[in-house]
């Protein structure tokens, strides 16, 4: 039983390279611009650096003192002395700025507490508004209506269905 088909596929031919090197010129000109943007991005931060070192502080910050006075050469070259007199020194430093910090937390926690009691005083009087509008809108509202009006307006929709419409 012949078939039309040949026995074996006819091998296809390779696509030429004649066409890759604009691909090629194209990745080269990325790269190299990558590159430069890379390099001026990187002169660049210095200088932001630089720019932000130069900016004042926004906050105040505590004059910062030497800790220990020049003064005149002891006669005597006691080392330990001398370490623990500065050691003392560091820790009376250390201790005021401690004292300062904790005054500031006391203060805030003070001021938290007073916030506290101004928002249940607010609360409060929010609660009085509501129950003041709660009884003035029961006190301005019609009447119930009366058991022949209920019933009125219960079968009105009856009604109005049986009549057509027509009055």
């Amino acid at each position: 039983m012949p078939n039309d088909r040949p026995e074996f596929r006819p091998i296809e031919a390779a696509p030429s390279r004649a066409h890759v090197w604009p691909y090629a010129v194209l990745g080269a000109i990325i790269a190299g611009l990558l590159i430069w943007i890379l390099r001026q991005n990187g002169a660049q931060k210095p200088q932001q650096q630089v720019a932000l070192a130069t900016v004042a502080p926004k906050i105040e910050q505590p004059k910062i003192e030497p800790l220990v006075q020049p003064t005149e050469k002891p006669k005597d070259t006691n080392i330990i002395g001398n370490a623990v007199t500065a050691a003392g020194k560091l820790a009376t430093v250390a201790k005021a700025e401690f004292d300062r910090e904790l005054g500031r937390t006391r203060a805030a926690q003070k001021q938290a507490e007073a916030y506290k009691k101004q928002i249940g005083a607010l609360e409060k009087e929010l609660t009085d508004a509501r129950a003041q509008i709660a009884a003035y809108q029961k006190a301005h509202a019609p009447p119930p209506p009366s058991d022949q009006e209920q019933i009125l307006q219960m079968l009105a929709p009856v009604l109005r269905s049986s009549n057509d419409g027509r009055p």
